[in-house]
């Protein structure tokens, strides 16, 4: 008997190859078994067009050749948009990284289509002709660091800190080429062909192709228990560039053939079949399945701004729920900016008359307490400036607090926030209730990051709901009031 009580078998068969060949098959699923029939025929027919009784065929369509390049460019150019909007929104290092990947290849295949002989120009421009040889060599690097990005803690906050310059890089690069190839410089215009020629260049190939399949046996092992549609459509997308690119090495001098069309059809079909599977996702976050877990969920040292409105209550009975619309309306209106844009915060919410913001969610601010605290007296300025046109208004309460929250994403499909979690928001929300009208109080380890050189009034025995023991506080000094604007008679005027 074994330790559950079963009898033991005393034979137990070896698996054959049949078997295990068979589990590796239903380990993969219908989705993943759909992906690898559809990485097989184009390599089947690329082998059956290589044939020399083809070797003689050609079919003639410059204008076909263009159009296409140029909208799936187009496709691949706006997959490269949303992504890249979403992993700057998320400050996610793997989507980012795609979005790369998608613009290299999106540039150099426009590149490619504009250098189309017989459309655009007569002349012949090789470094046009070859740009996406170049483009599927140039996204590879950033395909296989799409897969692989998560192996390492700090690679992906490195890369999100050095995005403007990744980014930067990738566009010089598409001009530089652009303008040599435009003007036909050495070494440009003695390139023949659209594959590589050359030991170097083809060993270049092949080391792209075995990146991009790499790339997408990564990202399938990550994900093998549930792919979904669009991390399948990616692994497909890979391996159909990989082909691509074995398809250039064997085919690429015959323009026009039969194989020199598959493997145009293998980059236009990688790129449709990512643009179809985003499109099915949902729209305001259309690559969160491809979040790394600590996008997902992360434990951050960050500053939290909580403004609430005093007297709102009482104001919103006397008053129609137009007038109150636009009192919040223009409250929001330069407290959103001023958060966002001028002092780099995340405003989170809404909340009635509360707002709620962050500072150093990504771990890539560590002035973020200065900054919060800055934020705060600003928007007190702003809003007693507001104000002064209706004083009847109400006035607004900010508190602000430093320390450990959680980061972790919360909803579903059709709804999802990233919510800071933690005793440092319920501290700041309860600082916001005891700040006097028109004030700022800040927490006990603001206070501390602050540092000796901030305007700061200690409140001594802060009790606030919720919390047994007295809460450390600081009350910050008033922002400065705005002098009024003088008028322009007033300005020329001489003293008497």
């Amino acid at each position: 008997m074994d330790p559950a009580g079963l009898p033991r078998h005393r034979h137990h068969p070896r698996p054959g190859r049949l078997e295990g060949v068979r589990g590796a098959a239903m380990s993969l699923g219908l989705g993943g078994g759909l992906v690898v029939l559809g990485l097989c025929l184009p390599l089947i027919g690329l082998v059956l067009l290589l044939q020399p009784q083809l070797t003689a065929v050609h079919w003639r369509e410059p204008a076909l050749h263009f159009v296409v390049f140029l909208l799936v460019g187009g496709l691949a150019a706006s997959l490269s948009v949303v992504a890249g909007e979403a992993a700057r929104l998320r400050g996610d290092a793997r989507v980012f990284l795609l979005s790369l990947a998608f613009l290299s290849v999106s540039g150099f295949m426009a590149l490619h289509a504009a250098g189309t002989r017989g459309v655009l120009t007569d002349r012949l421009l090789p470094a046009f002709t070859v740009a996406i040889s170049v483009g599927l060599l140039v996204a590879a690097p950033f395909a296989l660091a799409t897969a692989y990005v998560d192996l390492r803690p700090w690679v992906g906050p490195a890369v999100m800190r050095s995005r403007a310059w990744l980014h930067a890089a990738v566009v010089t690069a598409l001009l530089l080429w652009g303008a040599w190839s435009l003007g036909n410089w050495p070494p440009m215009d003695v390139i023949t062909g659209e594959g590589p020629s050359g030991d170097a260049l083809e060993i270049a190939a092949a080391g792209a192709a075995l990146a991009y399949v790499a790339a997408a046996v990564r990202l399938w092992w990550v994900h093998r228990e549930h792919p979904g549609f669009l991390v399948l459509s990616l692994v497909a997308c890979f391996g159909l560039l990989a082909e691509a690119l074995l398809g250039v090495a064997v085919a690429g001098e015959r323009s026009f053939h039969p194989s020199w069309w598959v493997w145009h059809g293998l980059i236009v079909g990688a790129f449709v079949v990512v643009f179809v599977a985003a499109r099915r996702e949902w729209r305001d976050e259309r690559f969160r399945t491809l979040y790394l877990p600590e996008t997902r969920e992360q434990r951050q040292e960050v500053s939290v701004l909580v403004g609430d409105l005093a007297g709102f209550t009482g104001f919103s009975e006397s008053r129609d729920p137009a007038e109150v619309a636009a009192m919040l309306r223009a409250y929001y209106e330069v407290a959103t900016p001023l958060i966002s844009r001028r002092f780099r915060g995340e405003v989170e919410k809404f909340a009635g008359d509360g707002i709620f913001a962050t500072f150093n969610r990504r771990g890539d601010q560590p002035d973020h307490a200065r900054r919060a605290a800055e934020a705060a007296t600003a928007l007190q300025a702003e809003v007693s400036h507001v104000r002064q046109g209706h004083p009847d208004w109400p006035g607004l309460r900010v508190g602000v607090n430093s320390g450990p929250v959680v980061v972790s994403e919360m909803g579903g499909r059709g709804y999802v926030v990233y919510a800071a979690v933690g005793d440092t928001v319920n501290v700041a929300a309860r600082l916001q209730a005891a700040a006097p009208v028109g004030g700022v109080l800040v927490g006990e380890r603001t206070a501390e990051l602050l540092g000796d050189d901030a305007a700061l009034a200690a409140v001594p025995e802060l009790r606030v709901k919720g919390k047994a023991e007295p809460v450390p506080a600081h009350l910050l000094a008033p922002p400065a009031p705005r002098p009024a604007p003088r008028s322009h008679a007033g300005a020329h005027r001489k003293p008497r």
